[in-house]
């Protein structure tokens, strides 16, 4: 297939073909350092595979070449279902970024100067590729600079697509609310009722202050201190006052039926209500992993423990108590409100560890701002309304829910790829390519393809369940040449560690393969 002369974003990218070498130096030198040596002599790819938002991922290097740096968790991260089976790497605390500023050099992995695969080749080593594996892999691969078809096995078949569904709803979510959006979780006070939390479709509050940090941006603590500020004159000097919860922004149910008991219990996912803690966690993730069974009944105790500290700080005999949650919309104005950090930020992490409820949360959050029901069924019809407004292939998609944890939706490889195109043609969906996650450095691929030349290069979203696992993502070919790819693999009955070997194995061909000569 020919591809039509360029035009728009994709011209620019043609007439500029810029390249940066310094940091592909840097990268050779983490090759020689972590590898041992270079087999390979590789094209540069440009900053932005190397320098990821280096003021965040700089910290992950570091972990790299020396293991331990940072505290390791106490427990396995929590992402895509039994996405690791031992404890990773040990990750450092987010680091503190300019949050109004993000470094954006996605042009410049496109370089129209490298050469383009031949197609003929690249089929020959794909295909040798797939045959000598023993699970079943649908593939797509398609040039990032021209939008040529170079490979396609299934690309049109109806498939789980299971978290790479996650980038479907950040599409929808970006489009409704903008990537500088801020969730506001705030309280009010009736002197009959007590005060009531009202969630506002943040998931990753702290229970204490804030953190100044995606994950803990607006902190109970700091609410409960502004709501004692404004409610200390109206209350008596002792007693006791009831704290509910607000949960009536979303619609019930707050489960799927698909989403087994073992995923409801395994920290996988928990209800979905409009306000959560540390993405669904008792405490900050990146240092533990027991997860919250009810995200409101969680914030709530916690937010009403911080009231009760802060009036006893005032000298108050005060004991504001857990009253549980309300369905029905609170009448009386908020007398404080904390602000989440943005929706950009947000998405960010939440691709990242493949949290399953923060994207139930935006995909709900994206139906409330185009006027549909915040359920299940009115997020993803938003989603797919969503997509063929913005000129996809819709024909083939299915979804149930915002997270792919559910079996039952579909998707195909061939609209996972248009995103990617999307992505890099729109500047609205651009922050999403910057969620994606970098192979030997964070998020599900951290511990994946840790060797160069794959390391650093390879960037992607993984998705795993028992029937099915995908990888959909970016890499560089060894001459140079950005491609997208997307793998979608059956067949591995529960083998998690299986699919996800035979996924990187053919990734790791396509990069190695520049198949121009």
């Amino acid at each position: 297939m020919m591809a039509s002369k360029p035009s728009g974003r994709r011209a620019k990218i043609a007439a500029s073909g810029r390249r940066r070498w310094l940091p592909w130096i840097l990268g050779i030198v983490l090759g020689l350092v972590a590898g041992g040596g270079m087999t390979m002599a590789y094209a540069p790819p440009n900053a932005d595979v190397i320098r990821v938002q280096a003021a965040d991922w700089s910290h992950h290097m570091r972990d790299l070449i020396t293991p331990g740096a940072s505290p390791a968790p106490t427990k396995t991260w929590v992402g895509d279902p039994k996405i690791y089976a031992a404890a990773p790497v040990a990750l450092p605390p987010e680091n503190t970024t300019d949050h109004e500023h993000v470094d954006d050099d996605v042009d410049e992995l496109i370089n129209v100067n490298a050469p383009i695969p031949d197609t003929g080749q690249l089929t020959a080593a794909l295909d040798d590729a797939r045959a000598s594996l023993d699970l079943n892999h649908r593939m797509l691969v398609v040039d990032a600079a021209t939008g040529t078809t170079l490979y396609d096995v299934g690309g049109q078949d109806a498939i789980v697509p299971a978290s790479t569904l996650k980038l479907f709803t950040a599409i929808s979510a970006l489009h409704h609310l903008d990537a500088s959006h801020r969730f506001t979780t705030s309280a009010s006070y009736d002197p009959a009722q007590g005060v009531t939390l009202i969630g506002g479709g943040d998931g990753l509050l702290s229970n204490g202050e804030s953190t100044g940090e995606t994950v803990g941006y607006a902190g109970l603590a700091d609410l409960a201190n502004k709501t004692w500020e404004a409610i200390q004159q109206d209350v008596a000097q002792s007693g006791v006052i009831d704290v509910r919860v607000d949960v009536s922004r979303y619609a019930q149910p707050y489960t799927h039926p698909s989403w087994t008991e073992g995923l409801m219990t395994g920290g996988w996912v928990s209800p979905v209500y409009p306000l959560n803690t540390w993405g669904g966690f008792v405490t900050d993730p990146q240092l533990a992993s027991d997860a919250v069974e009810d995200g409101a009944a969680y914030a709530t105790a916690a937010f009403a423990q911080r009231l009760t500290e802060a009036a006893a700080q005032a000298g108050y005999d005060v004991e504001f108590s857990n009253a549980g949650r309300t369905t029905q919309r609170t009448e009386a104005e908020p007398v404080a409100g904390v602000q989440s950090a943005t929706l950009g930020e947000q998405l960010q992490f939440a691709m990242k560890q493949s949290n399953n409820m923060l994207f139930e949360m935006f995909g709900r959050e994206a139906a409330l701002t185009a006027g549909a029901t915040p359920d299940f069924t009115g997020s993803t019809a938003t989603t797919i309304t969503t997509l063929q407004e913005l000129g996809l292939d819709v024909e083939h998609l299915h979804f149930v829910d915002n997270s792919g944890l559910s079996p039952n939706s579909r998707a195909t490889l061939h609209a996972t790829v248009q995103l990617f195109d999307l992505m890099l043609t729109n500047e609205q969906f651009r922050p999403i390519f910057h969620t994606l996650t970098i192979a030997g450095f964070d998020g599900t691929m951290r511990n994946r393809m840790t060797q160069a030349p794959y390391s650093g290069v390879v960037r992607s979203k993984t998705g795993t369940l028992e029937v099915a696992s995908s990888n959909a993502g970016l890499t560089v070919t060894a001459d140079g040449r950005a491609l997208w790819f997307a793998i979608n693999t059956s067949g591995a009955d529960g083998d998690y560690a299986a699919a996800r070997g035979e996924q990187d194995h053919l990734a790791e061909v396509l990069t190695d393969c520049g198949c121009s000569k």
